[in-house]
Parts: C-alpha cells; sequence; structure tokens
C-alpha cells in the first residue's frame, strides 16, 4: 500500500506548480513535520476550488462539525486556505509554492528551514525549469513609465492597491528564512503586501498586519527606496499580493541570477535604455539592478535588453537622468493572462496536467 504522504506529495504535484518527489525524498520529511497521518488522508479529498464544510465532510462521510473543527485548525497552521464570501466560510487546498511554505512564515525555525531550502534546491528549481509561463510578474515603477503612451492598469501597483478593499503587510519569508540561515540582507523586511481575502487570510492566522491604503502606497515607495523589485501574479484582474524581491534572498529572482532560468518571472513590457551622452558610469545602476543587468563598459553604463526585467531600479535613482523606461514593441509584448484561472490552466496545459483536479 502507497504511504499516505507518498499520497499527498502526488496530489499536491497535481497543481500546476508542482511538488515533485525528489531522489532524497526530503519533501516526505517536509510532509511527515506538517501534517499528521489523518490530516494528510483528509487532504486526499479536498480539492484546490473553495467548497462548504458540508460538501467536504459529506465526500469524506465525515460528521460535518467534527470536520468543521478540523479543517480551521488545519487553515489556521496554513496548510490550507480559508475564506469567507457572504458569511459563508469555504476551503480549498493550497500549493506548496506560492502557499503552504509562505503559509509557514512564524513557524520557522533552524531544523525546517534546512529541509525548506534544500527542497527547492533539488525539487523547485528543476520544476521550475519545466515551465516558459512566469507565474510572477514584475510590476515596473510607476512614476518611471508614466509618460508612456499606453499604460494598463496591470502594469501600475497603484491600480492594485486601489482597486483593492482590505490590506495587509507581513515579512519576507524569502529574507527572513535568509537571515536566519546566516546569508540575509539588509533591505525592507517587512515588505509583502495582500489583498481583500489574502489579507483577511493573513490577519487572521496572525500573519501579517492589518494596514490603511495609504500605508500600502507608502510601503511600495519604502520598497523602491530600498531597491526591490515589485512583483504581482501575472493575470490582470484579482491581484491579491504585491511582493517586494531582492536579487540575493528572494525565490523568485533566484531561478533568474542562480538557476539561470529567466522565464521564471514574466517581464514587463518595459526595458531600460541609457543615454551614453549624460551617463557618468557612476555604477549606482548596477548596484541598484537586481538581476546582473548593468555592466560598466568604457565610460558608461550598458544593459542588456535580454536580462533587463522593466523593473524601474536603475531608473528611479539615476543622479544624471541618463536612464529612461521604453515600452516593447507589440510583437515583444509578454502575455498577461485575464484571471488566476487562465494562468493556472495555461501551466497545467504546458505540463500536461488538468486543472482544477477532483
Amino acid at each position: 500500500m502507497t504511504d499516505i504522504y507518498e499520497r499527498l506529495r502526488e496530489r499536491l504535484d497535481m497543481f500546476p506548480q508542482g511538488f515533485p518527489e525528489t531522489k532524497s525524498k526530503v519533501e516526505l520529511k517536509i510532509l511527515k513535520e506538517l501534517f499528521s497521518p489523518e490530516e494528510a488522508e483528509i487532504m486526499l479529498f479536498l480539492r484546490p476550488n473553495p467548497e462548504l464544510v458540508s460538501v467536504i465532510s459529506e465526500r469524506m462521510g465525515r460528521d460535518e462539525s467534527e470536520m468543521s473543527d478540523i479543517l480551521f485548525q488545519m487553515s489556521k497552521r496554513g496548510l490550507i486556505l480559508r475564506g469567507m464570501v457572504q458569511g459563508y466560510t469555504f476551503y480549498l487546498m493550497a500549493p506548496w509554492m506560492v502557499g503552504i511554505w509562505e503559509f509557514q512564515l512564524n513557524n520557522l525555525n533552524q531544523n525546517n528551514i534546512t529541509i525548506y531550502e534544500k527542497y527547492f534546491e533539488e525539487g523547485i528549481v528543476p520544476e521550475r525549469g519545466r515551465s516558459h509561463i512566469g507565474g510572477f510578474r514584475v510590476i515596473p515603477i510607476e512614476k518611471e513609465i508614466k509618460d508612456s503612451t499606453e499604460v494598463q492598469p496591470f502594469e501600475k501597483v497603484s491600480e492594485i492597491i486601489e482597486s483593492s478593499h482590505r490590506f495587509a503587510v507581513a515579512d519576507c519569508i524569502c529574507r527572513k528564512e535568509a537571515a536566519m540561515m546566516g546569508h540575509g540582507c539588509d533591505k525592507l523586511l517587512e515588505g509583502c503586501m495582500m489583498f481583500d481575502l489574502a489579507a483577511d487570510y493573513y490577519i487572521e492566522n496572525g500573519l501579517a498586519r492589518e494596514i490603511s491604503k495609504q500605508e500600502a502606497h507608502e510601503i511600495l515607495l519604502k520598497a523602491e527606496e530600498s531597491g526591490l523589485v515589485h512583483h504581482s501574479s501575472n493575470h490582470k484582474s484579482s491581484k491579491m499580493f504585491i511582493c517586494n524581491c531582492c536579487g540575493c534572498c528572494c525565490k523568485a529572482l533566484a531561478h533568474v541570477n542562480k538557476y539561470n532560468n529567466p522565464w521564471a518571472i514574466t517581464h514587463s513590457n518595459y526595458y531600460a535604455v541609457v543615454d551614453a551622452e549624460t551617463c557618468t558610469a557612476c555604477e549606482t545602476c548596477v548596484e541598484r539592478c537586481q538581476v546582473n543587468a548593468v555592466e560598466i563598459e568604457a565610460d558608461f553604463s550598458v544593459i542588456s535588453k535580454d536580462r533587463c526585467i522593466g523593473c524601474g531600479l536603475c531608473a528611479s535613482t539615476c543622479p544624471t537622468g541618463s536612464i529612461t523606461m521604453v515600452q516593447k514593441q507589440t510583437e515583444e509584448m509578454s502575455v498577461i493572462f485575464e484571471n488566476q484561472d487562465q494562468l493556472l490552466q495555461a501551466m497545467a496545459k504546458e505540463k500536461n496536467k488538468t486543472f482544477p483536479f477532483q
């Protein structure tokens, strides 16, 4: 009989993001640390779409009141997702990343960060290399693209905030984990923002503090000053987070910097251009770039268009104003999906998976 934790691994691997098997089987160690055998069994009956407790308990043949308590406790520990719409509480499966791993923000210790990091390198990095569709999308610094002929709402961080109703901010789990491992950085720690349903979950689970809309805008400015890249999901509607990422600690940019997988994140529809006549080769842009796209050649900066992710960090602090953000030609623009379902279905199709699964 297949081990319950192997069956759980297989089910989590049905997500487009994947939860692949590794030679070391470190992923099973992670699951055993997080889930009791009963909870692992329950996971086999959950689905990646929201369902009421009554539906889940009927499928399992379990008492509804008992299942309500168990599912709530699992959601409080970041093992599954919980939400409320029109007074009804629903539950659904969460992928490993972005999902269960991020929800362990308050539970990190020297033992589990070691196995999380090991699984990232042995499991997640190769899995991410199988896909050319980036779930994360770079959002440029808004003031650097304000003069573009047609700035789409999904290219504006302010639009994401203005279209939301509840706001939260949490520590970046990547920078927190890196610091605990002894190689963190001094960039803004409290820099990951959630909105609406995601904000509800993070606030109610004690993972984040609630903030005002004004404070959300202020945190974006702090992130830009700290030299962090804005990321959100690669779809147009109902964005529920903005991550502010550094090139030294963050998992998303590690795929680009450390593992040479440029497809891991979707670039913005802009790229940086240097005016060689006014550039003084001061190297501010070299220091600000989080993906090593800038070099000094002779007397001025040279930016690799292929490597540039279009974040605008170099342009925003160029002391001579020599760097500008240029909108890509239509044929060069990256694909953005209408909604999260379209994004996940495209990612699943690329890997010959079906999503949502039953």
